[in-house]
């Protein structure tokens, strides 16, 4: 077993969970969904005052799943103002104000994200009990860096990490090793003396595997290592097992 120094958790799934029951109702094609874009219906309005936040949402996730493909393809990460920019662009918003109005509705949407995590007690107690015995960062794919930034400090986490990497800043997401290797160079560690914990077992333990770092997956719901992959060095069911697999 090598003597592992350094932690990097991944954010969302691991670190910190979504609150989905709170997020607000938008009506879109006579169906409720859930959706972190109703508060946007005033900022949509005061740049695309012909738009309707039904077509917008109908863009917005038509661009989403663009660029979801091409993230799945290349794992380049392109920051959140730039789906809502080419949104408004499919829109007919005016080329003038689409830069601004991204930057606009990108804001108020993350912070309905920020607003609707949160961190269990159960992750604070792990992250206080780690924090003497190993030096601690968070590598997460997401596309808006300030934003990940706000939930750290919401939380309390920020002062409990040597490290932060978020994939927007990046330009790459994992599974490409770059995420996990700019997290392993600010702990000042090697990648042997590293161990990466993350919810996603393409992204996290894909990543973790590409940059020579070990992988602890929470399999939150049980369903077991994918058909033909190799498994990672631990299987979780929770975050807070990480504890007992260190200590064995």
């Amino acid at each position: 077993m090598a003597a592992f120094r350094g932690i990097l958790f991944d954010l969302f799934g691991t670190l910190v969970h979504f609150e989905p029951r709170r997020l607000p109702e938008l009506v879109v094609g006579g169906e409720r969904v859930h959706s972190t874009l109703g508060p946007l219906a005033p900022v949509l309005a005061e740049w695309c005052p012909d738009v309707g936040l039904e077509v917008f949402f109908q863009a917005l996730r038509a661009v989403s799943d663009e660029m979801a493909r091409a993230r799945a393809e290349e794992h380049v990460e392109l920051p959140s103002r730039e789906r809502f920019r080419r949104a408004l662009e499919r829109v007919g918003c005016d080329a003038r104000v689409q830069a601004e109005a991204a930057v606009h509705l990108s804001r108020v949407h993350m912070e309905q994200i920020v607003a609707l995590t949160v961190f269990p007690p159960a992750h604070a107690a792990l992250l206080a009990a780690l924090r003497p015995a190993y030096r601690l960062g968070v590598v997460s794919n997401f596309d808006d860096t300030a934003a990940a930034w706000e939930i750290l400090v919401r939380h309390g986490i920020a002062p409990q990490v040597d490290a932060v990497v978020v994939s927007e800043a990046v330009g790459l997401r994992k599974p490409h090793p770059a995420v996990v290797r700019a997290g392993v160079r600010r702990l000042g560690l090697a990648p042997s003396e590293v161990v990466l914990v993350g919810d996603t077992f393409a992204e996290d333990v894909g990543g973790a595997r590409a940059a020579g770092v070990a992988a602890a997956w929470i399999d939150a719901a049980g369903q077991g290592v994918p058909a033909g992959a190799e498994p990672p060095r631990w299987i979780l069911r929770a975050l807070p097992e990480l504890t007992r697999v260190l200590a064995a």
